[in-house]
């Protein structure tokens, strides 16, 4: 029979790739009893998240989650485990009063701790500079609470929605109460963030469109552009090891390796400087539009270069 640890770090594992597990199955599996099983769940599993990560799913009867959790987390199944079982401890009896709540704060130190020494890794614009103002925004966007904050040299008061990188440097993705839109600011140019009590109400799947985005050019106001592409074989295989966004597909394919694409965009600048990259390689195939764009900024450059 396997302990705890070995345990639930199974069960984890299963359920971060989409399984659907029972409890008669994993009392079978395990070699124990389904009131262990439950109490896996009840008290050690479910207590681990607060956004239904992990979840019972009543018309199957079978314990669910969110495909692929412990890949999009900072933290490992191994030390999830270990934070489900202190923060069971931290709550028995015989605990200290306040030791649950210090528990709670300690791993989400942690948690932030991993994430900011993965943003300071990467080769990407570093959040030296403004790290507390990234703690501070993290803190309100995971309790959904308003900030106030200046932003060149402005007073904004916003609904912070999400950090994000584009093309390299970091931006806050938010509502800003005054425009009544959602808005993308640079990271380092916000400043004296105070969180409110106030909690915003909003509905959070309107910056999936962020997904799509390709730098900080996207504007999600506007309607995207499909944009089709002709790449030379020279340039054709980058552009499928690393597609331009997530809207990219392969529209044709030539027996010389080219390749014709297809993409949407929100705004020409999203895909101009790509394109202008990997010139000679690279040609628009649609719309007019952006083909024209494209010969006046070469006759611009060639004119200042002459």
């Amino acid at each position: 029979m396997k302990n705890r640890i070995e345990r639930l770090s199974e069960i984890l594992t299963s359920l971060s790739k989409g399984n659907f597990l029972s409890t008669p199955l994993l009392a079978k599996q395990f070699n124990t009893s389904k009131k262990i099983i439950q109490s896996d769940f009840k008290e050690y599993l479910l207590p681990l998240f607060d956004d239904n990560t992990v979840y019972y799913n009543y018309s199957s009867k079978c314990y669910k989650a969110k495909d692929n959790f412990l890949i999009k987390s900072f933290i490992g199944v191994g030390e999830l485990v270990i934070i489900s079982i202190l923060k069971n401890k931290s709550k028995d009896k015989y605990s200290d009063k306040e030791l649950a709540k210090k528990v709670d704060i300690l791993f989400e130190n942690y948690d932030d701790a991993l994430s900011h020494s993965i943003y300071t890794l990467t080769d990407i614009e570093k959040i030296d500079k403004f790290k507390n103002e990234i703690i501070q925004i993290h803190h309100a966007i995971k309790n959904k609470n308003i900030i106030e904050c200046i932003y060149k040299n402005k007073q904004r008061t916003l609904y912070p929605l999400q950090i994000k990188n584009l093309d390299a440097y970091w931006y806050l993705i938010c509502f800003d109460t005054k425009y009544k839109d959602i808005r993308k600011y640079h990271l380092n140019s916000i400043t004296n963030i105070i969180e409110l009590d106030e909690v915003y109400d909003f509905d959070i799947k309107i910056i999936e469109k962020f997904d799509t985005a390709i730098n900080a050019w996207y504007k999600p106001e506007q309607e995207p552009v499909c944009i089709q592409l002709f790449l030379e074989k020279e340039v054709a295989i980058y552009f499928q090891r690393k597609p331009i966004s997530k809207t990219q597909r392969v529209i044709k394919t030539y027996e010389d390796e080219s390749c014709d694409i297809e993409l949407t965009v929100t705004d020409f600048m999203e895909i101009i400087p790509t394109i202008q990259r990997f010139i000679p390689y690279i040609i628009v195939l649609a719309p007019q539009s952006l083909k024209d764009k494209l010969v006046h900024n070469t006759k611009l450059y060639l004119e200042k270069n002459k």
